[in-house]
């Protein structure tokens, strides 16, 4: 991830900010309910309880993303070009292929992408939504680029969600994918955004997802307006299955994998923490990684994946209807503001 100012760009937060004036956040706050249409016109699931969803989120595993997390940062460096970023390609894609029912490739040519397709059953299974992370690492000293936080454990979450998931049955396909090059300009998910065979629902991005050493449990949701609706139905999950961060929205601006997405159209999520700690230096290594906290932010992204996909099970509401969501203008702060 390119390091944003992490406090440089404000849309909404949700809680306010000392220095804001009463009266824009109450004028605000009436033109986005003004804005919104009925919540049956979203095309968004509600938001009701749905214990297969929450026994679902009980089987991600802490230590798994611990042991993926480790071996990762092992390769030493995980620079796009380098012989540790091609092994850490391979070990991830042999991981994917560890997983029973999952299709397994490698796209984009040299930028090895590694992707892995869990088939949809259902009327939807022609559209996709995708979770993914990028897996290069970048540091001050290329030869010592260890990337736990980033990105080694959000490589690690979308690992344990192709786990969890391919347990279970989907209406709509969905898409695993390790992303290259995202230090570089984020040339793997450019690719694939460009290229994209189905008509993509959802991206959810996972890119500094791992990162609070002061147990603030503080987690920014970054979305735009094609995916507003979505970032709310995270917000709502984050009460109801009981993950229980403190959320921001959009305090991050970044140059993640996500914008990818969002430049060509598709709904888009990225969940980022409150600081960047380590990043980007030699000292980016495992005991800087807050696993509760991982742990946490992989079951509100899966959440929200297996509402999206439209899971299917005798505990299950119906799967996720095929129309197009609609999605609705939330003004934005004016720039002076923040």
């Amino acid at each position: 991830m390119k390091l944003d100012s992490v406090h440089g760009k404000h849309t909404r937060r949700y809680d306010r900010s000392p220095g804001m004036p009463f009266f824009v956040l109450l004028v605000a706050g009436v033109a986005v309910l003004l804005a919104a249409p009925p919540a049956a016109a979203t095309g968004i699931p509600g938001d009701e309880y749905d214990p297969g969803i929450a026994a679902m989120l009980a089987e991600i595993d802490e230590s798994e993303l611990r042991d993926t997390t480790y071996a990762l940062q092992n390769f030493s460096t995980r620079a796009y070009g380098t012989d540790g970023n091609r092994e850490a390609g391979a070990y991830l894609a042999a991981r994917f292929a560890a997983i029973p029912g999952l299709e397994v490739e490698s796209r984009g040519g040299e930028l090895n992408n590694i992707v892995a397709t869990l088939p949809g059953s259902g009327d939807g299974s022609e559209e996709v939504v995708v979770v993914g992370a990028h897996y290069d690492s970048t540091s001050t000293d290329l030869t010592r680029a260890p990337g736990a936080t980033d990105n080694g454990c959000g490589a690690a979450i979308v690992l344990e969600l192709a786990r969890v998931m391919s347990g279970h049955s989907f209406n709509r396909t969905v898409e695993f994918a390790f992303w290259n090059a995202e230090e570089v300009g984020c040339l793997g998910s450019i690719d694939y955004a460009t290229n994209a065979a189905a008509p993509i629902v959802f991206y959810l991005n996972y890119d500094s997802a791992c990162y609070d050493p002061l147990n603030r449990s503080v987690l920014d949701i970054v979305s735009d307006e094609r995916s507003a609706d979505i970032a709310a139905l995270m917000a709502d999950y984050n009460a109801l299955y009981g993950t229980n961060f403190a959320l921001t929205e959009n305090i991050h601006s970044c140059a993640s994998d996500h914008i990818s997405f969002r430049e060509r159209g598709y709904p888009a999520v990225t969940t980022h923490c409150e600081e960047h700690g380590p990043a980007h230096t030699p000292d980016d290594t495992i005991d800087h990684v807050s696993f509760g906290y991982a742990q946490r932010n992989a079951r509100l992204g899966l959440a929200v994946l297996a509402e999206m996909a439209g899971v299917r099970g005798e505990d299950a509401g119906p799967a996720v209807p095929k129309t197009p969501m609609v999605v609705w203008e939330i003004p934005s702060w004016p720039d002076w503001v923040g």
